[in-house]
């Protein structure tokens, strides 16, 4: 699959329905997670595979996926830096984000990770969500590894902190 890939990018072809069919669900819970909102992250999606689209396609200087990655997160960002989102309740999105979860699931922990500052919180939906390492997240997000690491290391301290009473450890 990977070889395809980079050869459709020697090509100059960018096949967005293939790109969508591998990526996409991927990126939208990357970007339902990243805003805090369901219908919000489909418009970013959306928005990410269109501005892939309208790129040219894909160059190759990383994997496919990094790339569409690294586009979602910027729609992401735009939109959070947008004048309207400023003005929207957080706690309503999250409400609704966390709705369509079955009854009795403990939605503890996605509440604490989206509370988090967006720096801390694109980290650890990169890292445990996404699975990205510190090198590849330092790619996506034009910092240094290093960075990453730290703000990694920052983002547990501060969830252990929110789940400390949440979570424990049971005598064995």
């Amino acid at each position: 699959m990977q070889e395809m890939t980079m050869a459709a990018a020697r090509d100059g072809a960018f096949d967005l329905d293939r790109a969508m069919d591998e990526h996409g669900t991927a990126l939208l819970r990357l970007c339902t997670l990243y805003l805090g909102d369901r219908a919000l992250a489909e418009d970013a999606v959306q928005e990410a595979f269109f501005r892939a689209w309208r790129a040219g396609g894909f160059r190759g200087e990383a994997s496919e996926k990094t790339w569409l990655t690294r586009i979602a997160i910027n729609v992401c960002k735009s939109y959070l830096a947008a004048p309207w989102h400023k003005r929207r309740v957080d706690a309503a999105a999250l409400d609704t984000l966390l709705a369509d979860t079955p009854d009795g699931t403990d939605d503890t922990l996605i509440r604490a990770v989206l509370s988090l500052a967006p720096k801390y919180r694109a980290v650890i939906l990169l890292h445990y969500y996404e699975g990205y390492k510190a090198r590849e997240i330092a790619e996506l997000l034009h910092m240094r590894t290093n960075t990453v690491v730290s703000q990694l290391a920052r983002a547990r301290e501060q969830l252990g902190l929110m789940l400390k009473e949440w979570y424990y450890d049971e005598p064995v």
